[in-house]
């Protein structure tokens, strides 16, 4: 399960935006001034077990779970609740996870999605 690294809002949620943070984490990690130990020639142990624990997330991190496909307020649709999408109480969940994994009949789709555009 991936951690939440900095502070979830609702525009700021989801798996995609979880291993986005810990990809940024990895990134900039090394560039902080008590990062490594001169004295002894290696990485300070909070530091160890900060990447260790991340190298588990990654190992344990599940690609096909993303979340469902939204519809948002701005009629965008997007894939999971993601970095710079807002979501209102407007917002409609188009599939569920479930139903994306099993896979949607074309009639169904199509109609859903004829269904969410004929109030335009």
């Amino acid at each position: 399960m991936l951690k939440d690294r900095k502070m979830p809002r609702d525009h700021r949620q989801g798996a995609l935006v979880k291993i986005v943070d810990l990809m940024q984490r990895f990134s900039t990690m090394q560039h902080e001034k008590d990062f490594y130990d001169l004295e002894n020639e290696q990485i300070r142990v909070k530091y160890q077990e900060e990447l260790e624990d991340m190298m588990r997330e990654l190992r344990e991190f599940d690609i096909s779970e993303v979340g469902n496909l939204y519809l948002t307020s701005g009629g965008r649709v997007v894939l999971d609740k993601g970095y710079g999408e807002y979501f209102g109480d407007g917002d409609k969940v188009i599939y569920t996870r479930k139903q994306l994994h099993s896979g949607i009949p074309l009639s169904k789709f199509l109609k859903d999605v004829n269904k969410l555009t004929e109030g335009e």
